[in-house]
């Protein structure tokens, strides 16, 4: 490549535009692909990168712009080494282009989706660029261009690309989160865009709070399921870490309209089966952050007249709810599958279990038709709670995963539903799967977590015949009907017992020794407490009873 890079030289320095841009074309088609520029002399690179740049600025060829665009592009991709990149004229010329400055003009639609691409690269990769483009007015040009998509007929690139900078831009600069959604109505533009760019296509908006879009089939392009992707994932940054208590004093029509997006998003679907998981995906991501109660009512709309769809629970439309089930138990089979791949639990799981437990403690009516769905009534005890193909089952196995975010996560979302009492919780997973949660929040002697739970929702537990016939027989521990088993003790006589007691002992205390297991009780706060704490206070209790231990004793 430095060989190409030095042969266009002369070209740049004979002015001649036709030469320059058969010599960029070369460039682009020889390195489409390349990524890294190891090989090139940092020189080299610095002269090509300059000439290039002075000639996007002097021509007003858009085919030379746009071969000049696209040498720079693929300069973009390496982080290192960016030279006049990260300079702020160059940043400048390339919002100037993508139509993101002060002044926008008309440029060719490829030349702004170039331009576009430029700057993506350039915002990943490199912190200055960064921090021009916070400087800039680039964040307040992109959401009012998005304000004139329909009205301008603005291409679909543009509109991707747009919201793939602002969610770049938001990722990497935490600063402009605060100002887009308080300063600049970040929350109603990426609604309105939702709405007018996705859901279009869905169904009339005015009736997606009473109808399922799956009801109806509904198909999203695979251009607009892309374009949600971006939206969402940009909308995520600017809500992320706010508290809903300053979300619940915005305009409740906002985040309303939202709640309807989102069920929309979650129930349609895409030409392409991938494409589909992914933007259900980013909408799931938007569930985990705590919403305004006036959104969650959206989601679970009050049908008017009959019927909520295929899924209706005390006059709600569950759909959305039996969606997002739908979309958990395709990720724990996917995890689960053995086709040789590797997925990260954390990241395919944890959503999807953070949206439920969220939507169940801000909704009752949720909550009790996830315990109907997830946990019902215990009919056969048979079985190890672990075993078997229901979702109770899959998640119950989760519990003791060795992903410390994953056991606690389902652990968390089992407990809601049981209204947080280690009694139901216990019933349902045995105390071998609950008791590292129930460790961790000090319930290992029983109770409950949270009481904020009202005794009078009618779902507490109406054991079945069958299980009542044989609730006296289970095992808490494991969760099932145990079968007798010899007393191994049997026909010893005390001494025998008293010797293998002994053994037992020093062989507890050997390993104790070693650093291999460390005894623990239960304290008195209902967590664990190591042995040696425990005789540790207790000798200290002893001593100062008794005073400092001077006094004759008989």
């Amino acid at each position: 490549m430095n060989t190409l890079l030095v042969s266009a030289v002369p070209a740049f320095e004979s002015g001649n535009e036709t030469e320059i841009c058969n010599k960029l074309q070369e460039f682009t088609k020889e390195n489409a692909g390349t990524f890294s520029f190891t090989d090139v002399q940092l020189e080299t690179k610095k002269k090509f990168v300059g000439d290039v740049m002075y000639m996007l600025e002097q021509t007003d060829s858009w085919e030379c712009q746009l071969l000049c665009l696209e040498s720079l592009k693929i300069f973009s991709r390496d982080k290192y080494n960016m030279l006049q990149l990260e300079q702020k004229e160059c940043v400048h010329l390339l919002l100037k282009l993508a139509g993101l400055n002060e002044e926008p003009k008309d440029y060719d639609i490829k030349v702004i989706t170039e331009a576009q691409k430029c700057l993506c690269n350039l915002v990943f990769n490199n912190a200055k660029v960064r921090t021009i483009c916070s400087e800039s007015s680039c964040v307040e040009q992109i959401l009012a261009r998005t304000k004139r998509y329909t009205d301008a007929k603005v291409p679909w690139d543009t509109k991707y690309y747009d919201m793939r900078l602002l969610f770049l831009l938001t990722a990497l600069i935490p600063d402009l989160r605060a100002k887009i959604r308080t300063e600049l109505s970040g929350v109603e533009i990426l609604t309105g865009v939702l709405e007018t760019e996705v859901l279009c296509d869905i169904t009339d908006r005015e009736t997606l709070g009473t109808t399922g879009a799956s009801e109806k089939g509904e198909i999203v392009s695979a251009a607009k399921a892309d374009l949600a992707g971006e939206i969402l994932k940009a909308f995520f940054n600017v809500i992320v870490h706010v508290k809903v208590e300053d979300l619940q004093g915005e305009d409740d029509t906002v985040w309303k309209r939202l709640g309807i997006a989102f069920r929309a998003l979650l129930l349609s679907e895409s030409e392409n089966e991938e494409k589909t998981e992914a933007y259900h995906s980013h909408t799931v991501n938007m569930l985990t952050l705590p919403l305004p109660k006036a959104l969650v009512l959206q989601l679970i709309p009050e049908p008017e007249g009959a019927t909520g769809g295929s899924s209706s629970y005390h006059g709600y439309s569950m759909d959305l709810i039996a969606a997002i089930l739908k979309f958990l138990e395709k990720r724990i089979e996917k995890c689960t599958a053995k086709d040789g791949r590797q997925f990260s639990l954390v990241e395919q799981l944890n959503p999807a279990i953070s949206a439920l437990c969220v939507l169940s403690r801000c909704n009752r009516y949720i909550r009790k038709h996830l315990k109907e769905q997830v946990l019902p009534p215990l009919r056969d005890a048979s079985n190890l709670p672990e075993e078997g193909d229901t979702l109770r089952n899959k998640l119950v196995r989760l519990m003791t995963n060795p992903s410390t975010e994953i056991k606690e996560s389902v652990a968390d979302f089992i407990f809601i539903l049981c209204k947080e009492s280690v009694t139901r919780l216990v019933k349902y997973t045995g105390y071998g799967n609950a008791a590292g949660m129930l460790a961790r929040r000090g319930l290992l002697q029983g109770g409950r977590g949270n009481t904020d739970y009202s005794d009078s929702d009618g779902d507490d537990d109406s054991d079945t015949e069958e299980y009542r016939e044989v609730r006296d027989r289970i095992n808490p521990i494991t969760g099932r009907v145990e079968e007798d088993k010899p007393d191994p003790m049997e026909g010893m006589s005390e001494e025998q017992k008293e010797f293998h007691a002994r053994e037992l002992a020093a062989m507890i205390t050997k390993m104790a020794n070693e650093g291999v297991i460390t005894p623990m009780a239960v304290g008195q706060d209902g967590r664990l407490v190591s042995m040696t704490e425990i005789m540790g206070r207790a000798q200290i209790t002893e001593i100062q009873e008794n005073g400092d231990g001077d006094s004759d004793v008989d």
